[in-house]
């Protein structure tokens, strides 16, 4: 352990004591994403194929939804207003997600921003940003685009209003929150609250969908929703299961 911390000192020591108590509370259980009650209820659930192993022509899958291979750059043309703003990110994942009618989806996810790039971001979004340690990325189906950005991105920071890693989707006019889960089945709360095991995605005060991004992964969309909707769901949810972090890895709870 002393060797690890010393090639890895910028991970927190919180992140490796909170894995080991959650771990010891579940034993040997797979640690599950604590979702909302309603979602489960009225819900189809998909694991996720392609997340862990090789990024080396990785793909990733869920139902019916699946990726080309994953791109850690973006490769693809400029014609996304959000490529043109934010391509000197230093972190940058861009795939197309496929639907079972096999309509594609151009997906691109930034996060680690250049400095000169926050004020811009500020404007892109309409927002004031309180944290520096976000993604944020850009969905486009056909002719039609979505954006997406999510604060405190790792959930290392909480506000003293309590979770401080939101975001939303935006569509003109349409609006989806997302918002870090920072609860597991079966743990304490007051053991998991300071870190971030998935998100949640709401519309008009209703959660739709949820992404687990520990282990393998785990996807929820609730029943009913259209086609174009579910795609925007995956899309983001696959970019957010695919940003690369360390602490995802510490906190892989077998």
């Amino acid at each position: 352990m002393n060797a690890f911390f010393k090639t890895a000192p910028f991970i927190k020591m919180k992140i490796y004591i909170t894995a080991i108590l959650v771990g010891s509370m579940l034993a040997c259980k797979t640690a599950e994403l604590k979702v909302d009650q309603d979602l489960k209820n009225e819900t189809e659930i998909y694991t996720v194929k392609g997340r862990q192993g090789s990024l080396i022509g990785q793909t990733l899958s869920f139902g019916t939804f699946k990726t080309n291979k994953i791109k850690r750059g973006w490769t693809f043309g400029y014609s996304i207003p959000f490529i043109v703003k934010f391509n000197g990110a230093s972190e940058k994942i861009s795939f197309t997600q496929f639907d079972a009618n096999g309509l594609g989806a151009d997906v691109a996810l930034v996060s680690k921003f250049r400095e000169t790039e926050l004020s811009p971001l500020e404007d892109y979004f309409s927002i004031s940003l309180k944290y520096k340690n976000f993604c944020a990325g850009s969905v486009k189906i056909n002719e039609t685009g979505w954006d997406f950005i999510v604060h405190n991105i790792d959930g290392a920071e909480r506000s003293l209003k309590g979770n401080s890693t939101a975001g939303f989707i935006r569509n003109g006019q349409s609006r989806i929150e997302i918002t870090g889960i920072r609860e597991l089945e079966g743990a304490s709360k007051l053991l998991t609250q300071n870190d971030v095991y998935g998100y949640e995605f709401r519309r008009a005060g209703k959660v739709i969908g949820a992404v687990s991004t520990i282990n393998n992964g785990k996807v929820w969309f609730r029943n009913g929703l259209d086609e174009e909707m579910k795609l925007v769901l995956a899309s983001v949810s696959s970019g957010l299961m695919l940003r690369n972090s360390v602490e995802d890895e510490a906190l892989s709870l077998k």
